[in-house]
């Protein structure tokens, strides 16, 4: 184990190495997975082909549950779809490109390494909590796209277990193949260091809306121009998410406070509103997420 603190050469290196790429537009991204795509192109067309699509989900089982769970909640009816295509007439296009996406975004966080799965575990947990407070948060504003705020808040984290995985490379290369798993104040510091710029860079590639690219880019400041924006959203659930126990480092509370006090000035909610939107918010986890 590296002691906290203790390979400064290691954190220089990663983002040296980082950002010089995302600047020189050389960053080796990770492609969407195929199935993803083809569903994604699939849904383009107005008039999309529900069978080809269907094909396409039953190809990839965990995307195929996904689609099923979703269409057979309270919320779509209740009554159990019979088949894929079934679900898939009951989600309609949109609902479906956001199951899409966030199974795209789901296979990111996955590794065969245990460090990197159990840190990128504890991000996909955050995210999923963001996730489901910036949809009930986004109702409550009146924004239009519940959808686009629960993927503003799934994946404002992606660049996370990317960064991750370049860190444990480099870890290996500076260690000469003997490889110990970082210190986790010292992975910490690392992958806040760069993992915005990655994380834009991914949701440029993957060709997300623009309002959840902007969720990604910056969740530190609030934009007073465009209030009820998913960005503001996204901002104001991930410090709601941070102070109910879900994030992935060392937070500091009163700066926690602070932006949960500008979002709800921005968003015009009191703090009664926001700690009923947070209640219940464990349990509501153990059923949004994708495994």
């Amino acid at each position: 184990m590296v002691a906290a603190g203790s390979n400064p050469k290691l954190v220089s290196e990663v983002e040296r190495i980082v950002l010089t790429r995302v600047a020189a537009g050389r960053l080796v991204l990770p492609s969407m997975p195929t199935v993803a795509a083809e569903c994604l192109k699939l849904l383009k067309s107005a008039d999309f082909d529900g069978r080809k699509l269907a094909t396409q989900v039953g190809s990839e089982p965990v995307l195929a549950a996904m689609v099923m769970r979703f269409a057979n909640t309270a919320a779509n009816g209740g009554n159990p779809s019979k088949g894929i295509e079934q679900a898939i007439a009951r989600l309609g296009a949109q609902r479906l490109k956001s199951i899409v996406m966030e199974y795209a975004a789901r296979e990111l966080f996955r590794s065969s390494d245990p460090s990197i799965a159990e840190a990128s575990r504890k991000i996909w947990d955050h995210s999923i909590a963001v996730a489901s407070l910036a949809r009930d948060i986004g109702a409550f504003a009146g924004h239009s796209d519940g959808d686009a705020c629960y993927l503003g808040g799934l994946v404002h984290d992606i660049g996370k277990p990317v960064v991750a995985a370049m860190l444990l490379e480099a870890e290996r290369k500076l260690s000469q193949g003997t490889p110990s798993w970082l210190d986790i104040s010292v992975w910490t510091h690392t992958v806040e260091a760069v993992h915005r710029k990655v994380g834009a860079a991914i949701a440029a590639e993957w060709k997300f809306p623009e309002e959840v690219c902007a969720a990604i880019k910056d969740c530190s400041d609030y934009d007073p121009g465009n209030r009820s924006s998913v960005a503001n959203i996204v901002r104001l659930a991930n410090a709601v998410a941070k102070r109910e126990g879900y994030a992935t480092g060392p937070i500091d509370t009163d700066d926690i406070d602070a932006m949960i006090m500008v979002g709800r000035s921005i968003l015009g909610a009191d703090e009664e509103v926001v700690r009923r939107l947070a209640s219940g918010l464990r349990d509501r986890i153990g059923t949004s997420g994708a495994s």
